[in-house]
């Protein structure tokens, strides 16, 4: 059985879950850490040329209010939490470089 890298699982993974795991990171006030690189890679990798990204599965139930055009369509909610999280790692990157 081949074992699958990090990165690969995290390119299958949703979208909102990673975005979820970086940006409760984020509002903690912790230092970005290094090993999130490879999730914060597929957060940039998902990137429109439009700036946006996109609603990439829809879960199942009950939707009271239905703010998002579909899987497929750019996300309000994945946008502005991967513009977050981007600001949150290279800020943090760049304070790094200039301390070094």
């Amino acid at each position: 059985m081949a074992i699958r890298s990090q990165a690969s699982v995290l390119a299958q993974c949703c979208l909102a879950h990673v975005l979820r795991a970086l940006d409760y990171f984020r509002q903690s006030g912790a230092d970005p850490d290094p090993r999130m690189a490879e999730a914060v890679a597929v957060v940039r990798s998902k990137r429109q040329p439009d700036g946006r990204w996109l609603l990439d599965r829809v879960h199942p139930g009950r939707v009271y209010f239905d703010i998002e055009g579909g899987v497929g369509t750019p996300s309000r909610w994945n946008t502005l939490r991967a513009l977050r999280v981007l600001k949150w790692w290279d800020r943090a990157r760049s304070a790094r470089r200039n301390q070094a």
